[in-house]
Protein backbone atom coordinates (compact mmCIF):
# COMPACT_ATOMS: atom_id res chain seq x y z
CA UNK A 1 0.00 0.00 0.00
CA UNK A 2 1.18 3.54 -0.88
CA UNK A 3 1.34 5.97 2.03
CA UNK A 4 -1.00 9.38 1.26
CA UNK A 5 1.33 11.11 0.31
CA UNK A 6 3.23 8.93 -2.26
CA UNK A 7 -0.19 9.16 -3.52
CA UNK A 8 -0.37 12.55 -3.99
CA UNK A 9 2.93 12.85 -5.09
CA UNK A 10 1.57 10.09 -8.41
CA UNK A 11 -1.21 12.43 -8.66
CA UNK A 12 1.01 15.33 -8.62
CA UNK A 13 3.07 13.90 -11.40
CA UNK A 14 -0.05 12.61 -13.46
CA UNK A 15 -1.10 16.53 -14.59
CA UNK A 16 0.86 17.62 -17.24
CA UNK A 17 0.18 20.40 -19.39
CA UNK A 18 -1.85 23.21 -18.11
CA UNK A 19 -5.66 23.05 -19.92
CA UNK A 20 -6.06 25.21 -23.02
CA UNK A 21 -7.35 28.60 -22.83
CA UNK A 22 -10.78 29.67 -22.86
CA UNK A 23 -13.00 32.57 -22.37
CA UNK A 24 -16.13 32.36 -19.82
CA UNK A 25 -18.39 34.62 -19.17
CA UNK A 26 -17.97 35.69 -15.68
CA UNK A 27 -21.23 34.63 -14.29
CA UNK A 28 -20.37 31.62 -15.31
CA UNK A 29 -16.48 31.48 -13.82
CA UNK A 30 -16.80 31.48 -10.07
CA UNK A 31 -13.70 28.67 -9.08
CA UNK A 32 -12.39 28.59 -12.37
CA UNK A 33 -8.18 29.37 -13.14
CA UNK A 34 -7.05 32.73 -14.94
CA UNK A 35 -4.73 31.50 -17.90
CA UNK A 36 -3.43 34.87 -18.15
CA UNK A 37 -2.53 38.43 -16.43
CA UNK A 38 -5.07 40.78 -16.77
CA UNK A 39 -4.22 44.22 -17.01
CA UNK A 40 -6.56 47.59 -15.84
CA UNK A 41 -7.61 49.19 -19.08
CA UNK A 42 -7.85 52.63 -17.49
CA UNK A 43 -7.08 54.32 -13.99
CA UNK A 44 -9.07 53.49 -10.91
CA UNK A 45 -10.54 55.37 -10.06
CA UNK A 46 -10.78 57.27 -13.60
CA UNK A 47 -11.41 61.07 -12.07
CA UNK A 48 -10.87 62.40 -8.62
CA UNK A 49 -14.10 62.00 -6.98
CA UNK A 50 -16.05 62.44 -3.33
CA UNK A 51 -15.80 59.78 -0.63
CA UNK A 52 -18.75 61.77 0.91
CA UNK A 53 -21.79 62.87 0.48
CA UNK A 54 -20.85 66.86 1.13
CA UNK A 55 -19.57 70.22 -0.21
CA UNK A 56 -17.01 70.51 -2.89
CA UNK A 57 -14.48 73.40 -1.74
CA UNK A 58 -11.18 75.23 -2.40
CA UNK A 59 -9.16 73.87 0.68
CA UNK A 60 -7.62 77.15 1.44
CA UNK A 61 -10.75 79.01 1.43
CA UNK A 62 -12.97 76.69 4.31
CA UNK A 63 -12.34 77.66 8.21
CA UNK A 64 -14.84 76.71 10.80
CA UNK A 65 -17.62 78.93 10.77
CA UNK A 66 -16.96 79.89 6.97
CA UNK A 67 -19.73 80.98 4.50
CA UNK A 68 -19.12 80.07 0.82
CA UNK A 69 -21.94 80.65 -2.18
CA UNK A 70 -23.07 76.94 -3.82
CA UNK A 71 -22.81 76.92 -7.17
CA UNK A 72 -24.84 74.08 -8.01
CA UNK A 73 -25.33 70.44 -7.28
CA UNK A 74 -23.12 67.47 -8.52
CA UNK A 75 -24.48 63.95 -8.76
CA UNK A 76 -22.69 60.16 -9.26
CA UNK A 77 -22.73 59.41 -12.84
CA UNK A 78 -22.63 63.11 -13.99
CA UNK A 79 -20.30 64.39 -16.63
CA UNK A 80 -17.70 66.87 -15.07
CA UNK A 81 -19.07 70.26 -15.99
CA UNK A 82 -18.92 72.52 -12.87
CA UNK A 83 -15.82 75.02 -11.55
CA UNK A 84 -15.74 76.73 -8.43
CA UNK A 85 -13.69 79.86 -7.74
CA UNK A 86 -12.86 81.57 -4.14
CA UNK A 87 -16.08 81.86 -1.59
CA UNK A 88 -17.97 79.06 -4.01
CA UNK A 89 -18.58 75.63 -3.12
CA UNK A 90 -20.81 73.07 -4.78
CA UNK A 91 -23.10 70.26 -3.20
CA UNK A 92 -21.45 67.03 -4.22
CA UNK A 93 -22.51 63.31 -3.68
CA UNK A 94 -20.70 60.07 -2.60
CA UNK A 95 -19.06 59.23 -5.93
CA UNK A 96 -19.48 62.31 -8.44
CA UNK A 97 -16.05 63.76 -9.74
CA UNK A 98 -14.66 66.95 -8.29
CA UNK A 99 -15.34 70.20 -10.30
CA UNK A 100 -12.35 72.02 -11.50
CA UNK A 101 -10.90 74.65 -8.99
CA UNK A 102 -12.12 72.20 -5.66
CA UNK A 103 -9.77 70.13 -4.05
CA UNK A 104 -11.46 68.78 -0.71
CA UNK A 105 -15.02 67.55 0.18
CA UNK A 106 -16.59 68.81 3.98
CA UNK A 107 -19.01 66.10 5.17
CA UNK A 108 -22.39 67.49 5.08
CA UNK A 109 -22.72 66.67 8.81
CA UNK A 110 -20.43 69.59 9.20
CA UNK A 111 -22.53 72.33 7.13
CA UNK A 112 -25.89 73.59 7.82
CA UNK A 113 -27.98 75.66 4.73
CA UNK A 114 -28.70 79.44 4.98
CA UNK A 115 -31.02 79.97 2.55
CA UNK A 116 -30.68 82.08 -0.58
CA UNK A 117 -27.68 79.61 -2.03
CA UNK A 118 -25.59 80.11 1.02
CA UNK A 119 -24.26 77.64 3.35
CA UNK A 120 -22.32 77.52 6.55
CA UNK A 121 -19.48 75.18 6.89
CA UNK A 122 -18.53 74.35 10.79
CA UNK A 123 -15.08 72.39 9.83
CA UNK A 124 -11.63 73.23 8.01
CA UNK A 125 -10.49 71.00 5.42
CA UNK A 126 -6.90 70.02 4.02
CA UNK A 127 -6.15 69.84 0.65
CA UNK A 128 -7.32 66.24 -0.75
CA UNK A 129 -9.79 65.40 2.34
CA UNK A 130 -12.57 63.34 1.77
CA UNK A 131 -11.43 62.56 -1.98
CA UNK A 132 -10.92 59.68 -3.74
CA UNK A 133 -7.64 60.44 -6.10
CA UNK A 134 -7.55 59.43 -9.78
CA UNK A 135 -5.73 55.94 -10.00
CA UNK A 136 -4.96 55.65 -6.60
CA UNK A 137 -6.35 51.97 -6.11
CA UNK A 138 -4.94 50.88 -10.51
CA UNK A 139 -3.18 53.07 -13.06
CA UNK A 140 -4.13 51.82 -16.56
CA UNK A 141 -1.71 48.85 -17.52
CA UNK A 142 -1.09 47.88 -13.90
CA UNK A 143 -1.63 44.43 -13.40
CA UNK A 144 -5.11 42.99 -11.80
CA UNK A 145 -4.67 39.18 -11.17
CA UNK A 146 -1.91 36.90 -12.21
CA UNK A 147 -2.35 34.07 -14.00
CA UNK A 148 -2.87 30.71 -11.91
CA UNK A 149 -5.65 32.98 -10.06
CA UNK A 150 -8.61 31.23 -8.43
CA UNK A 151 -11.65 32.94 -9.43
CA UNK A 152 -13.29 33.68 -6.26
CA UNK A 153 -15.80 36.76 -5.39
CA UNK A 154 -13.99 39.00 -5.26
CA UNK A 155 -11.73 38.49 -8.08
CA UNK A 156 -14.86 38.33 -10.36
CA UNK A 157 -15.92 41.34 -8.54
CA UNK A 158 -12.27 43.02 -9.98
CA UNK A 159 -12.56 41.68 -13.41
CA UNK A 160 -16.03 43.34 -13.83
CA UNK A 161 -14.31 46.47 -12.60
CA UNK A 162 -12.11 46.63 -15.41
CA UNK A 163 -14.17 45.42 -18.00
CA UNK A 164 -12.49 41.87 -18.51
CA UNK A 165 -15.27 40.01 -19.17
CA UNK A 166 -15.93 37.49 -20.68
CA UNK A 167 -12.15 35.97 -18.75
CA UNK A 168 -9.52 33.92 -20.17
CA UNK A 169 -9.71 31.05 -18.20
CA UNK A 170 -8.40 27.31 -18.64
CA UNK A 171 -10.78 24.63 -19.88
CA UNK A 172 -12.65 22.99 -16.81
CA UNK A 173 -12.22 19.14 -17.52
CA UNK A 174 -15.34 17.23 -18.58
CA UNK A 175 -16.49 15.04 -15.36
CA UNK A 176 -18.92 11.91 -15.15
CA UNK A 177 -19.39 9.81 -11.75
CA UNK A 178 -21.06 6.83 -11.65
CA UNK A 179 -22.19 4.49 -8.51
CA UNK A 180 -21.67 1.01 -9.24
CA UNK A 181 -23.45 -1.86 -6.80
CA UNK A 182 -26.61 -4.12 -7.45
CA UNK A 183 -27.70 -2.99 -4.30
CA UNK A 184 -28.42 0.34 -4.79
CA UNK A 185 -31.54 1.90 -6.19
CA UNK A 186 -32.42 5.61 -6.64
CA UNK A 187 -32.77 8.14 -3.58
CA UNK A 188 -36.44 9.14 -5.65
CA UNK A 189 -37.49 5.85 -5.79
CA UNK A 190 -39.97 3.48 -4.06
CA UNK A 191 -38.77 1.72 -0.68
CA UNK A 192 -35.27 -0.41 -0.90
CA UNK A 193 -36.43 -3.92 -0.86
CA UNK A 194 -34.84 -5.98 1.73
CA UNK A 195 -30.48 -6.14 0.85
CA UNK A 196 -31.40 -2.85 -0.96
CA UNK A 197 -29.99 0.73 0.05
CA UNK A 198 -31.03 3.85 -1.57
CA UNK A 199 -27.55 5.26 -3.44
CA UNK A 200 -25.84 8.37 -1.68
CA UNK A 201 -22.46 8.24 -3.09
CA UNK A 202 -23.44 10.09 -6.52
CA UNK A 203 -25.55 13.03 -5.15
CA UNK A 204 -22.59 13.39 -2.35
CA UNK A 205 -19.68 13.26 -4.75
CA UNK A 206 -21.63 15.45 -7.58
CA UNK A 207 -22.68 18.11 -4.21
CA UNK A 208 -18.54 17.89 -3.29
CA UNK A 209 -17.65 18.57 -6.96
CA UNK A 210 -20.06 21.44 -7.31
CA UNK A 211 -18.98 23.13 -4.30
CA UNK A 212 -15.33 23.65 -4.86
CA UNK A 213 -15.63 24.00 -8.61
CA UNK A 214 -18.76 25.51 -9.02
CA UNK A 215 -18.57 26.34 -12.64
CA UNK A 216 -17.86 22.36 -13.46
CA UNK A 217 -20.34 20.49 -15.22
CA UNK A 218 -20.72 16.95 -13.74
CA UNK A 219 -22.68 14.22 -15.72
CA UNK A 220 -24.04 11.42 -14.37
CA UNK A 221 -25.52 8.65 -16.01
CA UNK A 222 -27.45 6.36 -13.25
CA UNK A 223 -26.69 3.30 -11.54
CA UNK A 224 -24.13 0.70 -12.93
CA UNK A 225 -25.24 -2.95 -11.86
CA UNK A 226 -22.76 -5.47 -10.82
CA UNK A 227 -22.90 -7.26 -14.68
CA UNK A 228 -20.11 -7.22 -16.88
CA UNK A 229 -21.92 -6.95 -20.17
CA UNK A 230 -23.98 -3.75 -18.61
CA UNK A 231 -21.18 -2.28 -16.48
CA UNK A 232 -19.19 -2.19 -19.40
CA UNK A 233 -21.05 -0.10 -21.34
CA UNK A 234 -21.31 1.99 -18.92
CA UNK A 235 -17.50 2.21 -18.35
CA UNK A 236 -16.87 3.06 -21.95
CA UNK A 237 -19.17 6.43 -21.94
CA UNK A 238 -17.16 7.47 -18.59
CA UNK A 239 -13.82 6.92 -20.26
CA UNK A 240 -14.94 9.80 -23.21
CA UNK A 241 -14.86 12.34 -20.64
CA UNK A 242 -11.70 14.10 -18.94
CA UNK A 243 -12.22 12.59 -15.29
CA UNK A 244 -14.23 9.34 -14.27
CA UNK A 245 -15.23 9.25 -11.16
CA UNK A 246 -16.49 5.44 -9.89
CA UNK A 247 -18.08 4.71 -6.37
CA UNK A 248 -17.92 1.44 -5.47
CA UNK A 249 -16.90 -2.30 -6.62
CA UNK A 250 -13.41 -1.64 -6.20
CA UNK A 251 -12.28 -3.56 -3.51
CA UNK A 252 -11.97 -7.60 -3.40
CA UNK A 253 -15.53 -8.72 -3.44
CA UNK A 254 -16.59 -11.40 -6.05
CA UNK A 255 -18.46 -8.84 -7.51
CA UNK A 256 -15.94 -6.14 -7.60
CA UNK A 257 -15.58 -6.24 -11.28
CA UNK A 258 -14.60 -2.40 -11.81
CA UNK A 259 -11.17 -2.74 -11.49
CA UNK A 260 -10.53 -5.86 -14.24
CA UNK A 261 -12.48 -4.55 -16.65
CA UNK A 262 -11.22 -1.18 -16.64
CA UNK A 263 -7.29 -3.16 -17.60
CA UNK A 264 -9.33 -4.64 -20.25
CA UNK A 265 -10.36 -1.35 -21.66
CA UNK A 266 -6.77 0.09 -21.01
CA UNK A 267 -6.18 1.15 -17.99
CA UNK A 268 -2.74 2.15 -16.64
CA UNK A 269 -3.13 1.61 -12.62
CA UNK A 270 -1.28 4.43 -11.10
CA UNK A 271 -2.92 3.82 -7.39
CA UNK A 272 -4.52 0.81 -6.57
CA UNK A 273 -4.67 0.89 -2.39
CA UNK A 274 -3.42 3.97 0.08
CA UNK A 275 -2.76 3.29 3.91
CA UNK A 276 -5.53 4.82 5.31
CA UNK A 277 -8.91 4.76 7.42
CA UNK A 278 -11.75 4.75 5.83
CA UNK A 279 -10.31 4.42 2.07
CA UNK A 280 -7.97 1.68 1.74
CA UNK A 281 -9.12 0.30 -2.02
CA UNK A 282 -8.58 3.60 -4.32
CA UNK A 283 -8.14 2.90 -7.17
CA UNK A 284 -6.22 5.46 -9.81
CA UNK A 285 -4.98 5.32 -13.53
CA UNK A 286 -5.35 6.63 -16.90
CA UNK A 287 -6.96 5.14 -20.38
CA UNK A 288 -5.56 6.80 -23.16
CA UNK A 289 -6.79 6.93 -26.72
CA UNK A 290 -5.63 6.56 -30.11
CA UNK A 291 -7.18 10.28 -30.57
CA UNK A 292 -4.40 11.36 -28.14
CA UNK A 293 -7.56 11.87 -25.29
CA UNK A 294 -6.77 10.77 -21.52
CA UNK A 295 -9.26 9.93 -19.19
CA UNK A 296 -7.98 10.30 -15.60
CA UNK A 297 -10.16 7.20 -13.59
CA UNK A 298 -10.92 6.94 -10.04
CA UNK A 299 -12.76 4.22 -8.38
CA UNK A 300 -13.45 5.30 -4.81
CA UNK A 301 -14.53 2.83 -1.86
CA UNK A 302 -17.95 2.63 -2.03
CA UNK A 303 -18.78 2.88 1.80
CA UNK A 304 -19.66 6.42 2.13
CA UNK A 305 -17.49 8.14 4.48
CA UNK A 306 -14.94 6.45 2.40
CA UNK A 307 -15.84 8.13 -0.95
CA UNK A 308 -16.05 11.18 1.10
CA UNK A 309 -12.54 11.27 3.01
CA UNK A 310 -10.72 9.44 -0.56
CA UNK A 311 -12.97 12.66 -2.39
CA UNK A 312 -11.08 15.40 0.05
CA UNK A 313 -7.41 13.91 0.12
CA UNK A 314 -7.03 12.40 -3.33
CA UNK A 315 -9.68 13.75 -5.83
CA UNK A 316 -10.50 17.16 -4.73
CA UNK A 317 -6.40 18.41 -5.11
CA UNK A 318 -6.27 15.83 -8.61
CA UNK A 319 -9.13 18.12 -10.50
CA UNK A 320 -8.09 21.90 -8.91
CA UNK A 321 -4.45 20.84 -10.51
CA UNK A 322 -6.20 19.74 -13.89
CA UNK A 323 -8.31 23.01 -14.09
CA UNK A 324 -5.22 24.77 -13.98
CA UNK A 325 -4.50 25.99 -10.31
CA UNK A 326 -1.11 24.68 -8.68
CA UNK A 327 -1.29 21.45 -7.13
CA UNK A 328 -2.97 21.98 -3.47
CA UNK A 329 -0.86 20.86 -0.33
CA UNK A 330 -3.63 19.71 2.69
CA UNK A 331 -4.07 22.32 4.60
CA UNK A 332 -3.06 20.60 8.25
CA UNK A 333 -3.37 22.59 11.46
CA UNK A 334 -2.11 21.75 14.96
CA UNK A 335 -4.63 21.18 17.94
CA UNK A 336 -5.05 20.58 21.43
CA UNK A 337 -7.24 17.23 21.47
CA UNK A 338 -10.41 17.51 24.07
CA UNK A 339 -11.26 13.92 25.29
CA UNK A 340 -9.38 11.12 25.00
CA UNK A 341 -10.10 8.78 21.76
CA UNK A 342 -9.18 4.96 21.84
CA UNK A 343 -8.68 3.58 18.46
CA UNK A 344 -7.36 0.09 17.37
CA UNK A 345 -3.66 0.42 16.51
CA UNK A 346 -3.61 -0.49 12.88
CA UNK A 347 -0.63 0.28 10.24
CA UNK A 348 -2.72 2.95 8.20
CA UNK A 349 -3.19 6.53 9.26
CA UNK A 350 -6.58 6.95 10.47
CA UNK A 351 -8.85 10.32 9.97
CA UNK A 352 -11.57 10.91 12.40
CA UNK A 353 -14.48 13.45 12.06
CA UNK A 354 -13.79 16.32 14.53
CA UNK A 355 -15.25 19.70 14.93
CA UNK A 356 -13.15 22.77 15.89
CA UNK A 357 -13.39 25.38 18.77
CA UNK A 358 -11.32 27.66 21.11
CA UNK A 359 -10.39 26.80 24.33
CA UNK A 360 -7.76 28.51 26.50
CA UNK A 361 -4.75 26.86 24.95
CA UNK A 362 -5.79 27.92 21.76
CA UNK A 363 -7.31 26.20 18.77
CA UNK A 364 -8.88 22.76 20.46
CA UNK A 365 -10.22 19.84 18.16
CA UNK A 366 -13.35 17.88 19.62
CA UNK A 367 -13.94 14.22 17.83
CA UNK A 368 -17.71 13.76 16.88
CA UNK A 369 -18.98 10.29 17.59
CA UNK A 370 -18.42 8.37 14.46
CA UNK A 371 -19.22 4.86 13.91
CA UNK A 372 -17.13 3.84 10.85
CA UNK A 373 -16.98 4.14 6.80
CA UNK A 374 -20.66 3.66 6.80
CA UNK A 375 -21.80 6.64 9.15
CA UNK A 376 -22.46 9.49 7.34
CA UNK A 377 -24.51 11.04 10.03
CA UNK A 378 -21.52 11.05 12.26
CA UNK A 379 -19.68 12.96 9.67
CA UNK A 380 -22.06 15.91 9.48
CA UNK A 381 -21.04 19.54 10.85
CA UNK A 382 -17.51 18.42 10.56
CA UNK A 383 -15.09 21.00 10.38
CA UNK A 384 -12.16 18.58 9.81
CA UNK A 385 -10.67 14.99 10.01
CA UNK A 386 -7.97 13.92 12.75
CA UNK A 387 -5.23 12.61 11.91
CA UNK A 388 -3.57 9.56 13.91
CA UNK A 389 -0.87 7.81 12.33
CA UNK A 390 0.14 4.66 11.22
CA UNK A 391 0.90 2.35 14.46
CA UNK A 392 -0.44 4.72 17.03
CA UNK A 393 -3.90 4.34 19.27
CA UNK A 394 -4.86 5.97 22.32
CA UNK A 395 -4.74 9.61 21.58
CA UNK A 396 -4.42 11.46 25.28
CA UNK A 397 -6.44 14.25 25.93
CA UNK A 398 -4.75 17.60 25.96
CA UNK A 399 -2.09 16.25 23.26
CA UNK A 400 -1.38 17.90 20.20
CA UNK A 401 -2.57 16.83 17.07
CA UNK A 402 -2.75 17.51 13.09
CA UNK A 403 -6.49 17.94 11.74
CA UNK A 404 -6.88 17.73 7.95
CA UNK A 405 -8.94 21.18 7.22
CA UNK A 406 -12.24 20.53 5.33
CA UNK A 407 -14.04 22.81 3.21
CA UNK A 408 -16.40 25.07 5.27
CA UNK A 409 -14.71 24.67 8.25
CA UNK A 410 -15.33 27.00 11.27
CA UNK A 411 -13.89 27.75 14.29
CA UNK A 412 -16.54 27.82 17.20
CA UNK A 413 -16.84 29.52 20.15
CA UNK A 414 -15.52 28.77 23.66
CA UNK A 415 -15.25 25.13 24.06
CA UNK A 416 -14.89 24.77 28.30
CA UNK A 417 -11.84 22.65 29.37
CA UNK A 418 -12.17 19.29 30.33
CA UNK A 419 -13.43 18.78 33.75
CA UNK A 420 -14.92 22.19 33.69
CA UNK A 421 -18.58 23.23 33.88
Amino acid sequence: MLTATAALEILREAVKAPPPRVFRALDESLGCVLAEDVRAEMDQPPFEKSSMDGWAVRAADVQSGVELKSVGRILAGMPPGLSIHAGETAKIMTGAPLPDGADAVVMVEKSVELGGGRVRLDAGVVAGENVCHRGEDLRAGEIVLRRGTVLDAVALSLLASVGCDPAPVHALPRVLVLPTGDELVAAHGPKPLPGQIRESNGTLIEALLTAAFPALRVVRTGIAPDAEAELLEHLRVGLGHDVFILSGGVSMGDADLVPMLLKNLGLEVLIEKVAIKPGKPLLFGRVSGKDGHCCHVFGLPGNPVSSFVTFELFVKPFIAALAGAPFPAPVLLPARLRHVRSLKRIPRRQHIPCVLGVGAEGLVAEPLPWHGSADMRGVLGADGLLLVEAGEGVVLPESTVSVHLLAGARCRGEIPARGSA
